[in-house]
């Protein structure tokens, strides 16, 4: 028990030590500038910025960085309070030196940051860093006196027009300057760092009298620590994302989903022209169809009416007038029903069943005897509610009686059958005994082809209409035993 006590306690003890470590590394003042914020953001204190312009940093962030127009009428005064002038301490800043500037006087130096530690014109600087016109370097600086004065100068001519990270830290011992990441130089120091009390810290600017010189360029998160960061700790401080990565991931976000919106609606936008379009090319198409029907039909009609006066000239001929004149009244009935049934394409079962028993009956007229014929409907089919084109039957029981029975001795059957098909579809069987087509003279071949063809015409523009697979099959049957016609017939809505 004492043992996981023990245990306990050195838990907490390295979580406080851990919470305390954190503590340290936040800093005690950050100028940050994004989105043009003009003061600290830890302390809320404001700055003084003078003559300046908000512009892009170095992640191409808007308002997020101060550019300095090198002259006295153009720096930041960042204040005058313990935060910004640690004893011991470290300060990060982001600096893009624009141009040199030769106006002013004393030192040809350009001031980046600066604060004082006494009112002498020379060796004042608690901490400062400048770019060194005639060196072209940059060097950080700290002095006590003409005597404690610590100058670290880069290795390298300093670049201009590019973003650099610049750090210095020290404490009572040491002095130690940062470029981008990497140590320029640690020089001993051996005193405590002075701060003039009414001083403050100047951003482009010396606030001297004797070396008063500027900044032209561009400066950027500004950030002071109470303590001396480790070579770790400032390559972390070198290597910080972009504040705004995630606001630039979700823009990017956006503007592909806008993209993606604009892409989908343009192309739903080009698919409903191309349907819209498309649909009335088809409703073109359609109507062409249609007027097809209606003058292939128009052709069907005179065919019949022509083979009907045939059969009543051949009656008036024969001095046969009673039944001329009998066969006269049942073809107007009938023409009368085939004009009514005219006035639309399609056709109830039940009429165009009722066409075929009348013209059964004209045509039982024209033998001397009746042929024994039959009408079947299958179980499943109700006349009344199931309609199909008009004036697709008619032709081949035309067809078996002239053709088929008209020469055939002996007893004529002709038996027509009705049967629904996958729902969407009439089977119409028309069986006949009669001579059969290889029988037929040349004439009448060329009579019966001419109907087959207006049929098979209709029914390969129903298909093209309605996207059907209709159908028309004649066989016929052995030894001359009669032929079978089969019309697959579509099922159509009123």
């Amino acid at each position: 028990m004492i043992s996981q006590t023990r245990y306990f306690f050195f838990f907490l003890f390295g979580l406080a030590n851990c919470l305390h470590a954190q503590t340290d590394l936040e800093p005690t003042a950050v100028f940050s500038f994004n989105d043009a914020k003009d003061y600290d953001e830890v302390s809320k204190t404001k700055a003084k910025l003078v003559g300046v312009k908000f512009t892009e940093d170095r992640f191409n962030n808007e308002y997020s960085a101060v550019y300095l127009f090198g002259h006295g009428n153009s720096y930041i005064n960042l204040g005058n309070y313990p935060a910004l002038k640690p004893k011991k301490g470290s300060i990060s800043l982001w600096v893009k030196v624009e141009g040199e500037v030769y106006a002013g006087k004393g030192t040809q130096v350009n001031p980046i940051i600066i604060t004082k530690c006494n009112n002498l014109p020379d060796f004042y600087e608690s901490y400062a860093i400048y770019y060194a016109l005639e060196a072209k370097r940059i060097v950080a600086a700290c002095t006590r006196d003409s005597i404690k004065q610590v100058s670290i100068y880069s290795m390298k001519t300093f670049k201009k027009l590019t973003w650099h990270h610049l750090v210095i830290t020290y404490d009572d011992s040491f002095f130690s300057f940062y470029i981008d990441g990497k140590q320029e130089g640690r020089s001993p120091k051996d005193y405590e760092t002075q701060f003039n009390p009414l001083d403050s810290v100047l951003v482009g600017v010396t606030g001297s009298k004797k070396n008063e010189k500027f900044l032209n360029g561009i400066v950027d998160d500004l950030t002071f620590y109470d303590r001396v960061l480790t070579q770790s700790e400032v390559g972390e401080l070198y290597n910080t994302p972009n504040p705004n990565r995630f606001r630039l991931v979700l823009n990017k976000a956006l503007n592909i989903f806008g993209i993606l919106v604009s892409i989908t609606v343009f192309y739903f936008l080009f698919r409903y022209l191309r349907l819209k379009k498309e649909k009335e090319q088809l409703q073109l198409n359609n109507k062409l169809l249609e007027t097809e029907l209606r003058v292939n039909r128009a052709l069907m009609n005179p065919h019949f009416v022509f083979n009907s006066m045939n059969t009543l000239q051949d009656l008036i001929l024969k001095r046969e007038i009673p039944q001329a004149n009998n066969y006269l009244i049942k073809f107007s009935k009938l023409m009368r029903k085939i004009l009514e049934s005219n006035t639309s394409n399609l056709i109830s079962l039940d009429m165009e069943i009722d066409l075929i028993k009348r013209y059964l009956e004209i045509e039982d007229m024209r033998f001397g005897e009746e042929i024994s014929r039959s009408i079947e409907i299958d179980n499943t089919l109700t006349p009344s509610s199931v309609f199909i084109p008009v004036m697709m039957i008619q032709p081949f029981v035309e067809n078996a009686i002239w053709h088929g029975l008209l020469k055939k001795p002996g007893e004529k059957t002709l038996k027509i059958s009705f049967s629904l098909v996958e729902d969407k579809y009439v089977l119409c069987v028309i069986d006949d005994n009669g001579a059969g087509r290889k029988k037929e003279t040349r004439d009448n071949a060329e009579q019966k082809s001419l109907a087959t063809l207006f049929v098979m015409q209709r029914l390969k523009l129903l298909n093209k209409l309605y996207n059907l697979d209709c159908k028309l099959e004649i066989e016929d049957k052995p030894m001359g035993q009669g032929t079978v016609v089969k019309i697959l017939l579509p099922v159509l809505n009123k």
